[in-house]
């Protein structure tokens, strides 16, 4: 009997602590900034801004966009 109150015990404290830790934490919120995308040519994925597009593709450096010519 006691093993159970105490496994009850610490199921009460663990949810109780993670939802004071989920609070606490400020919302995640992904701009259009952070979008990922995945060059053409090595299927490597990158940030969109870091990204070079050409026509509807990306591509991760200038000599990828170059080879798919």
């Amino acid at each position: 009997m006691r093993i159970l109150l105490l496994i009850a015990i610490g199921l009460l404290l663990y949810v109780i602590i993670s939802k004071l830790i989920r609070q606490t934490r400020p919302p995640q919120i992904q701009s259009d900034s952070e979008t990922m995308v995945q060059c053409h040519y090595c299927s490597l994925h990158i940030l969109e801004q870091e990204a070079i597009r050409k026509g509807d593709n990306y591509y991760c450096s200038a000599e990828h966009r170059d080879l798919e010519d």
